[in-house]
């Protein structure tokens, strides 16, 4: 039964990419998209590769802040497992790299499943602050946004402090919140019992690595690594779309970084191939700015794939030399994701 609705999941996926693609593509016109790609400045991809790895570099920094307290470990010892993880969710559904994380740290450092789970939650916290911080930011500063765009700006910057207080509770009073969170849910009608069970458990192992962010200085630093993370991320968006002559500044890099994270929760194929390229026309949609499509749809591919394919290698070359293979950290990962 699970395989089987792995499969499901699986198709829907696909055929969810396959959609997404074919929208994104409606206005696209063949002569004009091969004349962008051939006139195309790929000059800049040494330093959007240079971008890319000092991103992962600054996950897997982050990743030892928060790991500190259970063990020890150096940025190098991580980014390993950093790589592996993200090309991991390349290529396999559900977001299973996540779990390939937690396996490889586990196998190889002996950190429990559990904790390593707690601080990839702990991650995922403050990447949400970041991006919603960035993205407010981007929707005051773009300037060609609509008036009624910049007042969802302030609408944002609330949505984030929303989350920072939240967050702030479930780190400085972490038994009370799980035990209001449980007697909230208990009176949510028709919320399966598993489901229920399965978000206190969650919120269970995030409170296991809270340890980590009981140091103002490690909440500080984690803070700043996560906004320097997406902001190297929305200036790698403004490269891609100067080079193929689509002339934006760096807020708009900003925007698009909010509307994809969005756009990566649609439940699409591993790589989220046509979600992106959607991101990439509703964010010079949401400016009012009118590039030729086939521009767009270039600089999205450009993008996508100068960000994917140095991650799948670097993560397959470690899997190589880890003596590890795809298909046991896929069964270990769906093992523990159930």
């Amino acid at each position: 039964m699970a395989a089987m609705k792995r499969r499901i999941l699986v198709l829907r996926g696909i055929a969810v990419s396959i959609g997404a693609m074919a929208w994104s593509m409606r206005n696209v016109r063949v002569a004009d998209l091969k004349a962008g790609v051939l006139g195309a400045d790929y000059g800049t991809l040494p330093l959007l590769l240079m971008q890319l790895y000092v991103f992962y570099w600054l996950k897997a920094l982050r990743w030892k802040w928060l790991l500190q307290p259970a063990k020890d470990l150096t940025t190098a010892q991580l980014f390993r497992p950093v790589m592996i993880g993200f090309a991991a969710n390349s290529v396999l559904p559900a977001h299973l790299g996540e779990f390939v994380r937690v396996y490889v740290v586990n196998r190889r450092h002996g950190v429990p499943s559990g904790t390593v789970l707690s601080t990839i939650v702990l991650e995922r916290i403050l990447d949400v602050i970041a991006i919603l911080l960035l993205f407010g930011v981007g929707l005051l500063y773009a300037p060609s946004m609509p008036p009624e765009y910049q007042r969802g700006a302030v609408i944002f910057a609330g949505l984030a402090s929303g989350v920072v207080l939240v967050a702030s509770i479930y780190l400085i009073w972490t038994d009370w919140f799980i035990r209001t969170i449980e007697k909230l849910l208990s009176y949510v009608p028709f919320l399966p019992a598993g489901l229920a069970r399965k978000l206190l458990d969650l919120l269970q192992q995030g409170a296991a690595g809270l340890h980590s962010m009981k140091s103002i200085r490690t909440v500080l630093l984690a803070l700043l690594n996560s906004l320097a993370q997406w902001s190297l991320n929305g200036l790698s968006a403004v490269m891609a779309l100067r080079a193929f002559q689509v002339d934006v500044d760096f807020s708009t890099g900003l925007i698009l970084t909010g509307i994809t994270a969005f756009g990566v929760m649609i439940p699409a194929a591993p790589g989220y191939f046509g979600v992106i390229q959607l991101c990439f026309e509703a964010a010079m949609q949401a400016q009012k700015l009118q590039p030729p499509a086939a521009l767009v749809f270039g600089a999205s591919v450009y993008s996508q794939l100068s960000g994917m394919i140095p991650v799948i290698l670097t993560g397959f070359y470690f899997l190589y030399r880890d003596h590890l293979s795809l298909s046991g950290l896929q069964h270990a990962a769906e093992q523990g994701s159930e």
